[in-house]
């Protein structure tokens, strides 16, 4: 009997939706046990959030630090032969939760070399937070074997207004009946999840990943743009300086940072909408005036490997 080990952290189930959908192929085999484990924090994070409560996070998320956690139901002193980490990004950065738990004892035991598959459903822009997580599971001792990333297709501009009506007022539907859904698309959830799931459970029951990485790339496992690619460049630079600004005033949920915290929340979504025309025109020129480049960067985010 085989063993695989789900670790996730979701709050509205949309991640919850693509892991299962992922794992859809591996359900019911007589030959096969999967543990789903939900992180849950004993200090819940609120869904919907409140504006200040969802800028609040910023600074912690982006420096790593950990919250206190509800005990796990696995023993981590088991050996899983799959563990399946399913998060999503959290301003650049892994979700607190998902974070905290790499951070605890237990994981340490328990993915030492292991196999891991990183699955992610978010927005859009989930490269530096997957950087953070490969370097987390080097550490570990952990072998990072396979990545899959669901994405919501719209534009950047349109999915930043949905993400917000989503995030902070629950708005699963059309926001204002003009704005699509915000989200994993339904038909890819239904139709690409499970063969990318097949493509993953015969490398397992083979337990050869040799060419996992590269078979799932072809059948759209990644989707890498290259103006997110250049916009998230700017915000690996530009977060910590605010983060660190902002915690000198106080920890989490301390009155005295309250100002900076509402300035950020101003100036982060700003900034987006300056720099996202910008940098669309830079990114379909750079190709054209870097190819070598910009072709390498892709190639490396889509990987597993670590510089």
């Amino acid at each position: 009997m085989k063993k695989v080990l789900v670790i996730y952290f979701t709050q509205s189930g949309q991640l919850n939706k693509a892991v299962k959908a992922t794992l859809s192929p591996f359900e019911n085999r007589k030959d096969i046990e999967i543990h789903y484990e939900q992180l849950k924090p004993k200090s819940a994070f609120p869904f919907p959030w409140t504006y200040m409560q969802f800028f609040d996070a910023f600074p912690e998320c982006v420096q790593g630090k950990a919250c206190e956690l509800e005990p796990f139901s696995f023993n981590p002193s088991e050996k899983y032969d799959l563990v399946i980490i399913a998060y999503q990004p959290w301003f650049l950065s892994v979700s607190v939760p998902v974070n905290s738990f790499l951070q605890t004892k237990e994981a340490k035991q328990l993915l030492k070399n292991t196999n891991v598959v990183t699955v992610l459903a978010c927005r859009n822009m989930w490269l530096n937070a997957q950087e953070k997580m490969k370097t987390v599971l080097k550490s570990l001792d952990a072998n990072l074997v396979g990545n899959i990333t669901y994405v919501d297709k719209a534009p950047n501009l349109v999915s930043l207004i949905t993400v917000f009506a989503f995030a902070l007022g629950g708005v699963q539907h059309k926001y204002l009946g003009i704005f699509p859904k915000y989200g994993v698309s339904e038909k890819e959830l239904s139709t690409k999840a499970p063969q990318l799931g097949d493509i993953v459970l015969q490398h397992f029951l083979s337990d050869n990943y040799t060419s996992m990485q590269n078979e799932l790339i072809k059948n759209g496992a990644i989707n890498i743009k290259s103006n997110l690619l250049l916009l998230e460049g700017r915000g690996k630079v530009f977060f910590p300086i605010y983060a660190n600004y902002i915690s000198k005033k106080g920890t989490w949920g301390t009155e005295d940072r309250k100002t900076r915290v509402r300035i950020f929340g101003i100036v982060l979504p700003t900034a987006i909408l300056i720099l996202s025309p910008i940098i669309t025109i830079a990114s379909r020129l750079a190709p054209i005036l870097f190819p070598k480049k910009i072709k390498k960067e892709i190639e490396y985010y889509s990987g597993n490997s670590i510089r």
